[in-house]
C-alpha cells in the first residue's frame, strides 16, 4: 500500500474544493441506501450481495467525508488510507480495509461471504457509518 503522499503524487487522491451540496447529496444517498437495505431479508444466498451494498453506503459516506476535508479520492484503497493518515482513525482504517478486501473478493473473484461473516460485517459497517456521521458529518445528516 502506498502512503497518502504517494497517492496524491499519482493523482489517485487530489485536493478538491469543498462542495456542501455534493456532501449533503452523498450523505442522503447513504441514508437512502441503508433504508432500502434494511428492508432486505439477509439470507445465506444473498449475504454477499447485501454486504457489498452496505459497503457501497460506507464508501459513499467516506467520499462525502473526504470532500468535507478537501479531497477527492479515486481509489478505494486510498479512501481507506485517508482514515488513517488524514483523520487519524486507525480502527476505522483497519475495518474499512477489511470490508474493502471482502467486497473485492465478491466483485472481482466471485467469492461468497459466509452468512455469519456478512452479518457481522454489515453490523460493523452500520456502526461505522453512524459513528462517522456523528463525529464529522452531523450538519449534513
Amino acid at each position: 500500500m502506498l502512503s497518502w503522499n504517494e497517492y496524491l503524487a499519482k493523482g489517485v487522491a487530489r485536493k478538491a474544493e469543498i462542495n456542501n451540496g455534493l456532501i449533503k447529496s452523498l450523505v442522503l444517498m447513504t441514508d437512502e441506501r441503508i433504508k432500502f437495505l434494511a428492508k432486505v431479508k439477509l439470507e445465506s444466498q444473498n449475504a454477499s450481495v447485501v454486504f457489498t451494498n452496505y459497503y457501497d453506503a460506507l464508501r459513499e459516506l467516506s467520499e462525502a467525508l473526504a470532500l468535507l476535508k478537501g479531497y477527492k479520492i479515486y481509489q478505494h484503497e486510498a479512501l481507506g488510507l485517508f482514515f488513517k493518515e488524514i483523520l487519524g482513525e486507525n480502527v476505522i482504517f483497519m475495518k474499512f480495509d477489511k470490508f474493502r478486501l471482502l467486497r473485492n473478493g465478491v466483485n472481482y473473484y466471485g467469492r461468497h461471504i459466509p452468512f455469519e461473516e456478512a452479518l457481522q460485517g454489515i453490523e460493523d459497517i452500520k456502526l461505522t457509518i453512524n459513528s462517522l456521521k456523528l463525529k464529522y458529518l452531523g450538519e449534513f445528516a
